[in-house]
């Protein structure tokens, strides 16, 4: 009461002259009374600041409403802020956490729970009637027995009844048994079917009942009234509390609490004063004078503190913006780092490989010199003496083991050995190349316009080419592995440790030699058959002809026979040439020569003709592509009932598509052009009839697909057969297909859009040229551009010989080439004359132009990334090359001067020029030209001196074609870095109907292969530890196998309907998983969308590596077909050239059991240098970004060091953490004496923040709870003695302790996440005192990052996804310490478990072989086991090892070995400490574990290492990230 008399005094001694405003005004600093700005809705605002004050709005100057509230404006020009109509604008019904209206529409964002977008419906797990006055939507209850597989509990939407109710339960809340079962269904959860007669029971006891029990569906009593009246209660308190917090946080008793606040502490003042004079009147009058002087002042601090209050609250979104930017900045320079990294472990690479060349180079010498007669008869000599002497064996097998002595003397009676062998096979060489020639020879003389009898004769030339590469290649292949074994013998016995193997060859011949010997040498064939089922395919027989250097002729003739058969083959296939067909003869062509390419996609294009008027029209089998017993998948072609058919079959029912629409008895009697297609499971005809004397040129098409879901044509290569006209006797076709044989004329076009021909044949059966001559074909009759273009496919070229012939080089010279392609590299001209050349070619898409005439400065170079240079974007560029000999060499693009080059004044030197490729001699004789390859594309228009070429005119060229069709600019396969991504857009509903095929290989275990978003919804299809998932709004489909990331090509289909989602991968593991009500939502339709392969630009999915081809979408707009990504708008650091994925190595080395015991001196190779081959699991797990992990153990942490001095005064630290913890430690620093000290922890779920002013402590609990799993951002400041905790830029909480300035003083280090033992508990709560579990990222102080940790105990990166029972060990590095009852002496038995993700560890080597190691201080002797599937596949593996002194046994998955060491009598059994997982830097000697360990056990005692004498590093003890 006192308190107020002061203060009434005074308010009417000084008021009156200070002035009161009246209503819309307030009193400035300079006593006057302005008018509130508040926007016309607001009769108040605060005196001094002029802050607005009204309910539901927000802003200094009323400018903004409250959530929930929208700004409305009145006629007479007020503004006022109402309730969202979020569906209702009364309270009780607004559901909006916020609205907006714009566009003259209302946009609500609703709260949790609701849905739509006036938030009129409940969202799916909730349920109640949100248009209904006074009705909300409430969570559904279903007593945790819904179906585990939804996202949300389901139930009615309107009344809440469970509609999923899951183990056998029942209910309205899934509360009960179902009928026919009984037990608990909410606690034990057990219900359990009845066993009775009836089928009926009590479904609580389970008593058998003659009939089913009544069970009140209502399932209300009096009692559970009762409950729901109490659980209602205690809603309304809850609802109370929360007004009373909102009434609290409005601007007007906020207003009026500061003022109170204000007023209480100048009564105080008063107070004072007033004890101290004992007469009232002498403080009033000490008032009256101080008072006039003072409240000007106060009224100031009171405005800037609220201008502060204000400033603060601005500071977070600015300080999260600078953080962002950090970040990136921190991005940028860690790849920088990385980048540097990679150079430097390059750059050693490159100097160790130079080492182990100079060493191998040494042992190598150490063989005296070979005569080279030795490689040349080694076959002969090795059957001749095995057979003869198994002595001279025995002696060659110790030659192998390093005995070079004997090596020589066995080689050098090779000498003696007979050369019949060798002989045969250059005489076989001289032969297949008099034939290859005469091929191109007759090749070359068939014109465009369909003379063909130079072809058949060309035909029957290529019989005899058939038959001499057999032999040739049978016989100077095995002369030529047999004379090159002694160089792999020495090669294998010096690289491969501890055992001494022939490397086995394909050779009928060698195989019979060491049958011959094979009684008296068991040891040498016992070593032969355990590498042969190591490397049953390791020397393919033509690359090791290729990769051998030259020897002798045989083998020079060799590398010459293989290119004369490719070049033969490539003319052979290119022969644009029909053959005839009586109704008795067929052709079996050789097959596509990559079968995994036809597996998706097969197109065959083919041109017929047939003659109604001399042939009249039967049913006739035209072509089949599939098994030679007409079993599993086919494809065909053949005429029924008048109509053209295509016909297949992917392991279901037979597919028939007629072409109805043209009867083929009206056909015209020339050659039309037919294509027949299969993508996935859909299929296409199409017919193409030329245009005639009175018609245009007429197409049509048939569209049909296979039922079911098998998609692939899967057919094995070795009866894979493909007939034309008819089959042989011997060979059964599928029953759509047994018909009479063709009538008429084919001519082959291509095999998936690679050129074939009838002529690149393996069989002929009947065809006879004589009575049955090829029909012509006027290739003008489809485009001109047949004629006038060459298509190259990267394996011909076309040689231009004596060019002046048709003109001379001159001072100026000039050659013109118009080039059409998407290759990244190939060649365009090149000219060469021994050591002189000139080259122009794309080098990664751009024009590259190099040359030397034997200049002394070496070649000349133009080559630039101007834009201009980029050529493959699959249009035609003219690209013309000026070379003056006295000035400059000038090259145009498109008629316009891009680069020129100043020329060292010389002639060109040149007859011959080669277009588009050259062959492999030629490329060969200079390193400069080692590296071109040939062009895929297309040429148009060659010019030489303004003089133009007919290119398949000339007698030199080889393997090129007329035409130049848009299939071969089309891209359908693209490889992803990890970094790209493809986008375009169609309209396209995944969420409602959808089908999408794709092929991918990767190497790598996740990243996103297709990727579509619609607001907050998504469509993803991704790899995830190996598995592919399907993912449509949350609800997930996996496939049931792993290992979808081996290297090899894998296709998946996915497709959704209104019933499932469906996923199904190689036409074998099909997932499908029910679509619930809940998806069947609306969205936009047929709008069009933007879609991604590969990744995207915005999703939280990794990135793929690697390749996809043959992608197709179920577009609305047009047929299914395969996805252009040459199309596409958005390519990201994409090729869409060759894919570079290739399947890991088979293993080298050897797969049986090793064991050795050596001394440290003289050591030939340790086991940590094994080759060994990348894990399956990634050794760096999806992990967030910057984001440590804690906890797993009391004491889990981060050091910082490096605390700057203005700690001290202030302090603004911030970050942001998700934790499930209701208690623990996030952060906290100290003096030495922690007599001071600032900590953030958690209790019960609640933030706290606190430190010491002195003896006062400042102490700021958060009222809600923050340890829901989610990211939450935290700031906590001090300055001075006051404190400020914000949360999630929302709660903001402040106190303060009294007294003055104070000093304070901590010191380093900073702790994060926990501290070491026993620190804090002086001033933290001991059940907070130590480590929290859970993420923390963004760690700042004062908006700038801490430097780098200092040191680590047990934090690990924030994995993504659920973790799993174990302890994980992070490639960062890490070890845990065992205490000293764990001993490792003399005997032990170790057991454990691991998963690992890399190839070596301390402790353990896995992936190829698991290694222990012994060290006994003198003698190292160690044993490994090489399991069979491997360590590195993604599994737990369980591992033993048990010592008894010098006997090592490991035991690997049951797979066993050991070994005896030295027995060293000195040794003492003595206690040292045991390091798991890595060892410290000091003692290290090899790369510590990664990847997850559990169950370790020593001496048959567990391990727990929570309860480990130090965690250090980055080791998370508890959890492992899934696999």
């Amino acid at each position: 009461m006192k308190i107020f008399e002061i203060i009434t005094f005074v308010s009417e001694k000084f008021l009156s002259p200070l002035q009161v405003c009246g209503k819309g005004r307030f009193l400035s600093e300079q006593n006057i009374c302005l008018p509130c700005n508040c926007k016309g809705h607001a009769d108040y605002c605060e005196d001094i600041t002029g802050v607005c004050i009204v309910n539901h709005s927000t802003g200094d100057f009323c400018e903004m409403c409250e959530d929930g509230y929208m700004l409305a404006r009145s006629l007479e020009g007020r503004h006022s802020c109402r309730p969202c109509a979020c569906p209702l604008s009364v309270p009780s019904n607004n559901f909006a956490a916020r609205c907006d209206k714009g566009s003259g529409l209302l946009r609500c964002k609703c709260q949790e729970g609701y849905a739509g977008h006036l938030c009129e419906r409940c969202a799916p797990g909730f349920y109640g009637n949100p248009m209904a006055i006074g009705n909300s939507c409430k969570r559904c209850d279903c007593n945790s027995n819904s179906d585990p597989n939804l996202i949300f509990n389901e139930c009615h939407n309107m009344t809440g009844h469970c509609q999923h109710c899951w183990g056998n339960t029942g209910g309205a809340n899934c509360e009960r048994c179902a009928p026919g079962f009984y037990g608990d269904a909410i606690s034990a959860k057990n219900c359990r079917e009845c066993d009775c007669e009836s089928g009926h029971c009590d479904m609580h006891t389970g008593e058998c009942l003659l009939e089913a029990a009544t069970v009140n569906l209502c399932n209300i009593s009096c009692d559970e009234c009762i409950w729901h009246l109490i659980g209602d209660l205690q809603m309304s308190n809850k609802t109370l509390d929360q007004l009373k917090v909102g009434v609290l946080n409005i601007s007007t008793g906020a207003a009026a609490n500061d003022r109170l606040k204000y007023y209480n502490y100048t009564a105080q003042q008063l107070q004072v004063h007033a004890r101290t004079n004992a007469d009232v009147n002498l403080v009033i009058s000490y008032s009256c004078l101080v008072f006039p002087i003072v409240f000007p002042v106060l009224r100031r601090i009171r405005q800037l503190e609220k201008k502060l209050m204000i400033t603060d609250g601005r500071l977070p979104p600015v300080r999260e913006i600078l953080s962002r930017f950090s970040a990136k900045l921190s991005d940028a320079q860690g790849f920088l780092q990385k980048a540097a990294g990679t150079v430097q472990e390059t750059e050693d690479t490159n100097r160790a490989t130079e080492i182990i060349g100079d060493s191998d180079n040494g042992t190598l010498m150490q063989s005296d010199g070979m005569p080279s007669q030795i490689v040349n008869d080694m076959s002969m000599c090795l059957c001749v003496c095995a057979c003869a002497s198994a002595q001279n064996v025995t002696e060659y097998h110790a030659a192998i083991d390093g005995a070079s002595q004997r090596l020589t003397e066995k080689t050098e009676r090779l000498s003696l050995a007979d050369r019949d062998l060798v002989q045969r096979a250059d005489d076989h060489a001289e032969e297949l190349d008099r034939q290859a020639n005469a091929l191109e020879e007759d090749l070359r003389e068939s014109d465009a316009n369909g003379f063909v009898q130079k072809a058949i004769s060309a035909a029957n030339v290529y019989n005899n080419i058939v038959k001499y590469i057999d032999d040739a290649n049978i016989t100077s292949l095995t002369t030529h592995n047999l004379s090159q074994r002694a160089e792999d013998v020495c090669y294998i016995a010096k690289n491969t440790p501890y055992t001494s193997t022939l490397i086995p060859v394909n050779s009928a011949a060698l195989i019979s030699c060491v049958l011959c010997f094979r009684p008296s040498l068991g040891s040498i064939c016992s070593s032969v058959e355990n590498l042969n089922v190591l490397v049953p395919k390791l020397l393919n027989k033509l690359k090791v002809v290729e990769n051998k250097k030259p020897v002798n002729n045989v083998t020079t003739n060799i590398v010459r026979i293989r290119e004369l058969i490719a070049q033969a083959r490539s003319v052979a296939k290119k022969v644009q040439v029909s053959m005839k067909f009586n109704g008795q003869s067929s052709v079996q062509v050789h097959p596509h020569s990559n079968l995994e390419d036809l597996k998706t996609v097969t197109s065959i294009s083919l041109f017929i003709r047939v003659d109604p008027d001399k042939d009249p029209i039967e049913d006739r089998f035209i072509l089949y592509l599939g098994d030679r017993n007409g079993r599993k998948d086919y494809m065909g072609l053949a005429i029924k009932n008048d109509n053209l058919v295509y016909v297949y079959n992917l392991g279901g029912e037979d597919v028939e598509i007629p072409l109805g629409s043209k009867p083929v008895s009206q056909w015209p009697a020339v050659f039309n052009y037919i294509k027949v297609e299969r993508l996935g499971r859909h299929g296409k005809v199409f017919l193409t009839i030329p245009s005639q004397s009175f018609t245009d040129e007429q197409k049509f098409i048939q569209k049909g697909e296979a039922p079911g879901t098998e998609s692939l044509f899967d057919i094995d290569p070795k009866d894979i057969v493909f007939f034309v006209g008819g089959v042989p006797a011997d060979v059964r076709l599928p029953p759509p297909l047994s018909l009479a044989p063709f009538v008429g004329c084919i001519e082959l076009g291509s095999l998936n859009n690679d050129v074939i021909s009838l002529y690149n044949f393996k069989e002929t059966h009947k065809i006879d040229p004589v009575t049955s001559a090829p029909c012509p074909r006027y290739k003008l009759a489809f485009s001109q551009s047949r004629i006038a273009s060459y298509l190259f496919d990267g394996t011909g070229y076309a040689l231009i010989n004596n060019i002046e012939r048709r003109g001379k080089f001159g001072v100026v010279t000039r050659f013109d080439i118009a080039v059409r392609t998407v290759a990244n590299n190939g060649v365009l001209l090149l000219m060469v004359n021994g050591d002189n050349f000139f080259l122009l070619e794309l080098k990664n898409g751009f024009l590259r132009l190099m040359y030397n005439f034997g200049f002394s400065k070496g070649p000349q170079l133009m080559e630039n990334n101007t834009p201009k240079l980029q050529i493959n974007d699959a249009r035609y560029h003219e690209v013309s090359v000026i070379y003056h000999q006295s000035k400059k060499v000038i090259l145009l693009v498109d008629k316009s001067h891009v680069k020129s080059l100043e020329n060292p004044k010389t002639t060109l030197p040149f007859s011959d020029i080669y277009i588009g490729g050259a062959p492999s001699s030629i490329l060969k004789s200079r390193p400069e030209l080692s590296a071109v390859v040939g062009l895929k594309g297309c040429v148009k228009g060659f010019q030489f001196q303004k003089k133009d070429f007919n290119l398949l005119e000339e007698p030199g060229t080889i393997g090129i074609s007329s035409g130049c069709p848009e299939e071969s600019f089309m891209s359908r396969k693209a490889y992803f870095t990890g970094e790209s991504y493809l986008g375009s857009t169609a309209k396209i509903s995944p969420f409602d109907k959808f089908e999408g095929g794709l092929n991918f290989k990767t190497l790598q275990p996740a990243g996103l292969l297709f990727y579509l978003s619609e607001g907050s919804d998504e469509f993803s299809i991704s790899l995830e530890n190996g598995a592919v998932v399907l993912n449509s709004r949350g609800t997930r489909v996996k496939s049931h196998k792993k290992q979808y990331n081996d290297g090899r090509t894998h296709f998946l289909l996915a497709s959704v309907n209104n019933q499932k989602y469906s996923l199904l991968v190689d036409d074998k593991d099909k997932q499908e998983k029910k679509r619930p009500s809940s998806a069947t939502r609306s969205s936009s339709g047929s709008a069009v969308k933007t879609f991604y392969y590969g990744g995207s630009p915005s999703s939280s999915f990794k990135n793929f590596t690697g390749c996809i081809s043959y992608a197709y979408i179920n577009r609305q707009d047009r047929d299914i077909e395969p996805e252009d990504f040459q199309r596409y708008t958005e390519k990201v650091q994409t090729s869409l050239q060759d894919c570079p994925v290739q399947r890991p190595p088979a293993a080298l080395l050897s797969r049986h059991r090793e064991h050795s015991s050596r001394s440290k001196q003289g050591q030939s190779q340790k086991p940590s240098e094994l080759k060994v081959e990348p894990c399956y699991l990634s050794s760096s797990p999806r992990a967030t970004r910057q984001a440590f992990h804690y906890g797993g153990i009391a004491n889990s942490r981060q050091h910082y060091t490096d605390l700057p001095d203005s700690l001290s005064e202030r302090s603004h630290f911030s970050l942001s953490l998700k934790t499930h913890s209701s208690f623990g430690l996030i952060f906290y620093v100290s003096d030495v004496q922690e007599d001071n000290f600032m900590a953030l922890f958690l209790a019960h779920g609640k933030l706290v923040y606190t430190f010491n002013v002195a003896d006062q402590r400042v102490k700021i609990r958060s009222e809600e709870k923050f340890n829901d799993g989610a990211w939450h951002n935290v700031v906590f400041i001090r300055d001075g003695s006051m404190g400020r905790l914000i949360i999630d830029g929302l709660t903001v909480l402040e106190d303060r302790a009294q007294g003055g300035n104070v000093s304070w003083h901590v010191s380093s280090p900073l702790y994060v996440g926990g501290v070491p033992p026993e620190r804090a508990q002086k001033n933290i709560q001991k059940n907070s005192a130590y480590s929290f579990t859970g993420c923390l990222k963004n760690l700042q102080l004062d908006g700038q990052w801490l430097s780098s940790v200092a040191e680590n105990f047990g934090v690990t990166p924030c994995f993504e996804g659920l973790p799993e029972a174990g302890t994980y060990f992070s490639e960062e590095g890490g070890y845990v310490v065992l205490d000293e009852t764990f001993d490792l002496g003399l005997r032990f038995e170790l057991v454990m478990e691991v998963r690992p993700r890399v190839a070596s560890g301390v402790l353990v080597s896995v992936c190829l072989q698991v290694v222990v190691v012994v060290n006994d201080g003198s003698r190292e002797f160690f044993t490994k086991v090489s399991p069979r599937q491997g360590l590195c596949a993604g599994n737990w593996h369980r591992i033993t090892v048990i010592r008894d002194a010098n006997v090592i046994q490991l035991d690997v998955d049951s797979e066993v070995n050991h070994v005896v060491g030295p027995l060293d009598p000195g040794s003492t059994d003595t206690r040292k400490p045991v390091f798991v997982g890595g060892a410290p830097e000091s003692i290290a000697t090899r790369k510590p574990y990664v990847g997850c360990m559990r169950n370790l056990t020593v001496n048959n005692s567990r391990v727990s290492f929570n309860k480990a004498v130090l965690v250090s590093g980055a080791v998370s003890v508890g959890s492992c990230p899934a696999a």
